[in-house]
């Protein structure tokens, strides 16, 4: 039996004052662990907001120029229909014109219809005329062999007027001297002295046989003077007061002019 003398609280012994620290640390460990996991967690959620910020900004980004485009784009659309939209009224008006001459090739080949008929008409008489035709080429054909023959008769002349040519050059090349001779002015020129040499007379005889135009320039004294005159077949013409050394010129189409000086 227990000894009624001893407290009733010594038979319920409190524990030790370590073993409430114990489980406090025990408790605070838990705590801490239970911390370190939602800031770990915690951590991993901002590096993945971080994550999808970046990429939002990347899409973001990319979603923008692509509007760029899309604006550009439409620019462009809207651009390529205001074309669309004249070349369609351009079209339109082509359609009409179209039209128009669609009308008009309809009224034309009625036309043709109607002239088809009269060159079928025109046909039956052009071959009646082709039956003549035949006829007349067999006669030319006849006509084409005499031709021939009179060809060859040509080709035998024409060579003996190349030969006649070449002769006739080379006659001309032996008269070429003779024909320079012949531009020398037909006429003679004698100086006459009147008053005892204060003036002179210039005669001119023309020795051609046709009358002869001259043209005569006088020069003299720092003055010159012209006339024309017309000599007759064997005539003389006088060129009256010349001063001394006055130089006449006569000339005439086709000769060499003749000169003479009054002294």
């Amino acid at each position: 039996m227990s000894d009624p003398s001893v407290p009733h609280h010594e038979k319920h012994r409190q524990p030790p004052p370590f073993l409430g620290t114990l489980v406090a640390c025990v408790i605070l460990v838990i705590v801490i662990i239970v911390f370190g996991i939602k800031v770990h967690r915690l951590n991993a959620q901002v590096d993945a907001a971080q994550k999808q910020a970046t990429d939002s900004k990347s899409e973001t980004a990319k979603v923008q120029s692509d509007l760029d485009k899309a604006k550009s784009q439409s620019e462009d659309l809207q651009a390529q229909l205001v074309k669309a939209k004249a070349q369609s009224a351009d079209l339109q008006a082509r359609l009409d014109q179209s039209k128009d001459a669609a009308t008009q090739m309809q009224s034309q080949l009625e036309k043709d219809k109607t002239q088809s008929a009269d060159l079928l008409a025109q046909l039956g008489k052009s071959k009646a005329q082709s039956a003549d035709l035949e006829n007349q080429l067999r006669q030319a054909t006849a006509g084409s062999t005499q031709l021939l023959t009179q060809l060859d008769q040509a080709k035998i002349q024409t060579m003996d007027l190349q030969s006649r040519l070449q002769t006739a050059e080379n006659d001309l090349s032996q008269l070429q001297p003779m024909l320079l001779k012949a531009r020398h002015m037909p006429v003679t020129a004698s100086v006459e002295k009147i008053h005892g040499g204060r003036s002179f007379t210039l005669h001119v005889n023309n020795l051609y046989v046709q009358p002869l135009s001259v043209n005569i320039t006088i020069t003299g004294s720092g003055k010159t003077r012209s006339q024309s005159n017309v000599i007759g077949t064997g005539a003389t013409l006088d060129i009256e007061k010349l001063a001394a050394g006055d130089n006449v010129t006569i000339a005439s189409e086709g000769y060499e002019a003749v000169k003479a000086t009054a002294q």
